[in-house]
């Protein structure tokens, strides 16, 4: 999901500190390097509990399977454009990104409903544009979702949004104060599904599912894989009329580094189909809410699934 808003501040200055360590952008003495070269692959992740999980998974993966080549990884580097311009520059082989952010922030594009349209764009236009590959989607769609108690879901029988315009004008719907200034926010939520709350509240991000515990609210905007909803027995509703941007997951990879270790593809797609969105929430629900370490949760993961020996 594009989580950049709260990180914003925090990944400008690790721009700064990265390009003097040589993760900034591409010139032209680096863009044609890559750590393949030297035998090496470096993992990267974004600064946020779901990428660095994941980035994790694919280098204990690539680090089991890709025998005589030293795996790095390289966590926690920031927003997008930090490891985006890593990738670019070759100070990274590959990371888990977002087709949703990737058609909006890197390719420009103006944002898509269609999940497999916007999959099927980035994965032609990289290539093309960047020299770097879109593996398989791994499952889960990590993009803006709308959850109420699951004591509210059971007493009005709500399974979709749709299922919400029948009961929305006994309810008070509450969100951090950007949710209902953008026009893909409350307004168009509204308005593609017909919705007339009773009220509305504006909340501090991070007292959103404190407000729902206290019932001052009993709808709130969510993010679809975040862990805080299994501590707090939320249940998100289909987006049934798909009015969500998609950002579904999969891993990014230089050509170069494909080119020179074609089977990093094949060990990588083992990931596709093995997380959807439950089993991503429960994941982060270990890191955020148990504080349970990233590094052990991916490989009690892959464990679990097969893909790694115990």
């Amino acid at each position: 999901m594009k989580k950049t808003t709260m990180m914003f501040v925090a990944s400008a200055v690790l721009m700064i500190m990265m390009t003097a360590c040589g993760y900034g952008p591409p010139s032209a003495s680096t863009s044609s390097s890559n750590s393949s070269s030297n035998n090496t692959i470096v993992v990267g992740s974004k600064s946020f509990t779901e990428s660095i999980l994941v980035g994790n998974m694919m280098y204990d993966l690539l680090k089991a399977n890709l025998k005589g080549v030293t795996i790095e990884n390289k966590s926690n580097l920031g927003g997008t454009m930090v490891p985006w311009n890593a990738i670019q520059s070759g100070q990274l082989d590959l990371y888990c990104e977002y087709t949703g952010t990737g058609l909006v922030d890197i390719l420009k594009q103006p944002v898509s409903h269609d999940p497999n349209a916007t999959y099927q764009t980035v994965k032609t236009q990289y290539p093309q544009k960047f020299n770097i590959d879109w593996l398989n989607p791994i499952g889960f769609n990590d993009t803006y979702a709308i959850a109420v108690p699951q004591s509210v879901a059971n007493q009005y029988h709500l399974k979709t949004i749709s299922d919400l315009k029948a009961v929305a004008s006994k309810l008070t719907f509450g969100a951090e104060p950007e949710y209902f200034s953008r026009p893909d926010g409350y307004a168009g939520l509204i308005g593609a599904y017909g919705l007339q709350f009773g009220s509305k509240k504006e909340l501090n991000v991070g007292l959103k599912y404190e407000a729902v515990a206290s019932n001052q609210v009993q709808v709130i905007d969510v993010f679809s894989t975040d862990g805080q909803l299994t501590k707090y027995n939320m249940t998100v509703l289909n987006d049934d009329k798909n009015f969500f941007p998609p950002y579904y997951a999969a891993p990014i990879v230089r050509e170069s580094t494909l080119k020179a270790h074609p089977e990093v593809a094949t060990i990588l797609n083992k990931l596709t189909g093995k997380l959807d969105n439950s089993s991503m929430q429960q994941l982060n629900y270990q890191v955020d809410v148990q504080h349970k370490s990233a590094d052990t949760v991916a490989k009690q993961f892959l464990i679990s699934a097969g893909l790694l020996s115990a």
